[in-house]
């Protein structure tokens, strides 16, 4: 009984003896690789996707020997293996599906889809491949087209917020379902109305709890959705106390689904109470939408589960912050955790290694605020959800990223209210989340750890002339002004709050790492950096006055934001 596990955290691979409880092997990789997804091939061979360093490693799993490294993309992320083709489907962030041959050599096939790919699914005579931030589904034929763009829908919960309309968003994962289609891990986040309140006046439970601590109350909920061999979808139900769902795997039967939820670790405090990691166990049917329905949201004494039924979700208790998890053909599950690194199987931990990658600023990021709720609900990977929220008063406001190098922005939130990350953290984490209140060290904390995440890498534009016409755009005054007066420095913002034509007086976002935010501006008008350019969304001339420049100028300057 032989598993591998990846650990993006320590820039490892592990050959695991389960029989034994012990390591075979562990492959070290090279510093900033992050391995991430891991399948099996044909010949027995496993390929593993390692995010930072844009390659995919084949592994003897029998020796521990890596066979061959292959560049493959920027930020590869989804792999799946097609026993037809005899070939490796790896799916890129920045929008690159790279077919390689699972013998060796160079990709046969690269097409481009559309940014922020995350899993790929073989489905009979086509590929499934999901976005990560929009929930999106795209279908694609073997000669590499897509020809279906398929989104999950609305959802009405019948406790969740009073039966307010939550709208998906964030495909943790999407794996493939015995006999055709496909199950995808996501959340959905609620389209309706939110109370915000101001700097100074928060709205105590806004996002999420409030005073009656409800699990089914937040702003985000989890789910599993399933597109069916037909390409229809069917919703499953809100997911109670499933905070960042971040792997899930379906038996070989494909009679249940496991899922992992990073928010829920037995080390964090929370108003219920010392909660402890397990995996969700529940049956297929009722968590898709496509059962009787015993398992759909009901007040019973398991929220959101429905009717507190044990047989529709049974948890296996473990320790430590959860990362992924697996069914062996037997039918048992095998778990992974973070931190401490180790594997777990029937009831035993099998350490992986000993050198710690505890961190206070990445457990209070991901943890459960307290109503089902975490940082990373909105920002996952510390980033965006993409998702343009409707506030009372204020409207629209488009999720900020916080993958800019925050320290020394300040102040923050969109209308720079919030003078510092402490104010910011109290104003959110424990006032609008819910949840307990921060140290200044804590808060801090939180504060480096973001700071210290690589962001997404994006290849280089192939046109190096055009981006450096861009910049000489970019950076030439008209008008008396220059797209570089306010996004300056090292983070590319002065760090004030100006009115440039789109809704009053807002702080100036930083534009590290622009192009892998999608949509732009503070209400998410613009689908592309081009439609930032279009008057009815971008504020016209006083958002710089770019109303003189040609096409072809202004095709060069959206060339050169790519690259920021």
């Amino acid at each position: 009984m032989t598993a591998v596990a990846a650990d993006p955290d320590r820039d490892r691979i592990y050959i695991v003896d389960l029989g034994a409880s012990q390591v075979a092997a562990t492959i070290p990789l090279q510093p900033g690789d992050e391995p991430g997804r891991a399948i099996l091939d044909g010949a027995g061979r496993v390929e593993v996707a390692l995010r930072g360093g844009g390659a995919v490693v084949t592994l003897d799993a029998a020796s521990g020997v890596i066979l061959q490294r292959r560049a493959v993309c920027a930020a590869p992320r989804g792999l799946a293996y097609e026993a037809k083709t005899d070939l490796i489907h790896v799916a890129c962030a920045d929008g690159e599906l790279v077919s390689l041959p699972a013998a060796g050599g160079a990709p046969v096939r690269r097409v481009w889809l559309d940014d922020d790919l995350r899993d790929v699914v073989v489905d009979r005579d086509h590929l499934l491949v999901s976005r990560f931030r929009s929930a999106e589904i795209l279908t694609v034929d073997a000669q590499g087209v897509v020809t279906a763009r398929t989104e999950l829908g609305g959802f009405r919960s019948p406790q969740a917020r009073g039966g307010q309309l939550f709208m998906p968003a964030v495909a943790w994962r999407m794996v493939g379902m015995p006999g055709g289609g496909a199950a995808m891990m996501h959340q959905r986040g609620v389209d309706d109305r939110i109370q915000r309140g101001r700097a100074g006046h928060v709205v105590r439970g806004s996002y999420g709890g409030g005073a009656s601590q409800s699990t089914c109350d937040g702003i985000v909920h989890s789910a599993v959705s399933r597109m069916k061999p037909d390409g229809t979808i069917s919703a499953g139900p809100a997911l109670a106390d499933v905070p960042l769902p971040v792997d899930m795997a379906v038996s070989a039967d494909g009679q249940q689904i496991a899922m992992v939820s990073a928010g829920n670790d037995g080390n964090i405090a929370s108003p219920f109470g010392r909660m402890v990691a397990a995996p969700h166990v529940g049956d297929v049917d009722s968590l898709t939408g496509t059962g009787s329905g015993s398992c759909f949201p009901d007040a019973g004494t398991t929220p959101c589960w429905g009717q507190g039924s044990a047989s529709c979700v049974s948890n296996v208790n473990t320790t430590g912050q959860l990362i992924a998890v697996a069914f062996r053909s037997t039918g048992d599950i095998v778990t992974q955790s973070r931190e401490p690194a180790a594997l777990h199987f029937r009831g035993t931990g099998i350490p992986l290694a000993s050198d710690s990658r505890a961190d206070t600023g990445h457990q209070l990021f991901h943890a459960n605020a307290g109503a089902g709720l975490a940082c990373a609900s909105c920002h996952p990977e510390g980033g965006d959800d993409g998702r343009a929220w409707n506030f009372t008063c204020t409207g629209r406001r488009r999720t900020q990223s916080l993958q800019v190098g925050l320290r020394g922005t300040e102040p923050f939130h969109w209308d720079g209210d919030e003078k510092d990350f402490a104010e910011l953290s109290t104003d959110v984490f424990t006032g609008r989340m819910s949840g307990p209140s921060l140290l200044p060290d804590q808060a801090n904390a939180i504060l480096s750890w973001l700071d210290a995440q690589p962001r997404v890498k994006r290849p280089a534009p192939a046109d190096a002339a055009a981006v450096q016409r861009g910049q000489t755009v970019f950076n030439r005054s008209i008008g008396g002004t220059s797209c570089a007066t306010c996004h300056s420095g090292p983070h590319l913002t002065n760090n004030k709050t100006a009115d440039v034509g789109t809704g009053g007086a807002l702080q100036v976002p930083s534009l590290v790492g622009l192009a892998n935010h999608a949509p732009f501006m503070h209400t998410g008008c613009a689908k592309t950096l081009a439609d930032r350019f279009a008057p009815a969304c971008g504020g016209g001339d006083l958002h710089g006055v770019t109303s003189g420049l040609a096409a072809s100028e202004i095709a060069d300057l959206v060339t050169y934001l790519q690259t920021l």
